[in-house]
């Protein structure tokens, strides 16, 4: 995807194009039965929007080619729809509490609906984000800007696939990486034979273990964690490991704030900086802005946690050094995870270590 390209989808979808493409996911079970009876049967859906997910609800059930006869607020309104065949959807489970279900059972029965569902009691469907989406509004020409700065095509369709889907509340729809290659991606950058990696949240060296697949050499790993039971769970799997390849480990059990910044922690020539630390990405960066200007690492970090994630984070970097391109890639998503749109990295790649130089 071109610049120019890029930066008129992003308009697009900043003026509400939906343009959605339907067919990436499994529907919850329950849907077969909603779309049945809506499609063949000629029932009315009707929405109990009572809670925030009500236009996360909405805007899914258009996915499924289903329009909304009625919104309702509560669950009181239904006893004024006209008579007619009506399937309710639910926008949450209030449901499942005695009071709430009694009060919906009774007002179901006084209009002979018979049935309802809730899909967030069977899969977790893409909700809205209003921290995005009104950083997004606010910060357009701020995107527009990222939009020019990165370094190649999939980072710009990635990156616009990402804000549509959070705009549209919609699933991440592109192809994205296998989570092995996370944050080591050898189509991103060149790998050296004497790496020094820095990994800010290494949990319980689950993000170790991926870098010793990629790697057959390495010079020395820094696994930074502070919360002890993930620290003791590092360092007992570390523990599985032959020792010319644990000897090259340290795990530094404490929390990265500005008197233990990866610039005083760290005494070495650093070559990747890693990070997935729940939104403090930007902080950690913060913190080793002399390793960066003096070594030039491949920076590599969760970019989803916060809005700002989408510029700040890069722009800080390129205002540390103007020899970082920005790349952006999608990867895979944990399980429980697999709706929310997460795994989003951003790499920082000096120019000398880019994979495929433009």
């Amino acid at each position: 995807m071109s610049i120019e390209e890029s930066i008129e989808k992003f308009n697009k979808i900043m003026d509400n194009d939906l343009s959605i493409t339907h067919g990436v996911y499994e529907p919850p079970n329950n849907i077969p039965i909603l779309r049945y009876k809506h499609f063949k049967e000629n029932y009315k859906v009707i929405v109990i929007d009572d809670s925030k997910l009500g236009k996360s609800c909405i805007r899914w059930l258009k996915t499924e080619g289903i329009i909304p006869y009625k919104i309702l607020s509560s669950i009181n309104e239904i006893k004024n729809l006209p008579n007619d065949k009506y399937f309710v959807v639910l926008t949450n489970d209030s449901h499942k509490t005695v009071s709430y279900n009694k009060l919906l059972l009774k007002e179901m029965k006084n209009k002979n609906i018979e049935y309802s569902l809730c899909p967030y009691d069977y899969e977790k469907i893409v909700k809205h984000d209003y921290n995005y989406i009104n950083y997004l509004e606010k910060n357009k020409k701020n995107i527009e800007t990222m939009l020019n700065l990165l370094y190649d095509d999939e980072s710009r369709e990635t990156y616009v696939e990402y804000i549509r889907s959070i705009m549209n509340y919609d699933f991440y729809r592109l192809t994205q990486h296998p989570t092995w290659n996370k944050y080591f991606d050898s189509n991103v950058f060149l790998k050296l034979e004497n790496e020094c990696v820095v990994n800010c949240g290494s949990s319980n060296g689950d993000t170790l273990f991926y870098f010793l697949e990629n790697y057959e050499k390495f010079y020395k790993y820094f696994a930074l964690e502070s919360d002890e039971k993930r620290v003791l769970e590092c360092r007992c799997n570390i523990n599985l490991l032959p020792l010319n390849v644990s000897s090259k480990i340290s795990i530094i059990d404490s929390e990265i704030n500005s008197s233990n910044s990866i610039d005083n922690l760290i005494n070495e020539e650093v070559t990747i900086i890693n990070m997935d630390v729940e939104g403090m990405e930007l902080d950690i960066i913060k913190g080793a802005i002399k390793t960066i200007k003096k070594y030039k690492p491949v920076i590599a970090c969760c970019a989803y946690h916060l809005p700002s994630d989408l510029y700040e984070l890069p722009m800080f970097i390129k205002n540390i050094s103007d020899d970082y391109e920005i790349i952006y890639r999608k990867y895979a998503s944990t399980t429980r995870n697999r709706f929310t749109n997460a795994e989003l990295v951003m790499y920082a790649v000096p120019k000398n270590r880019l994979k495929n130089p433009v």
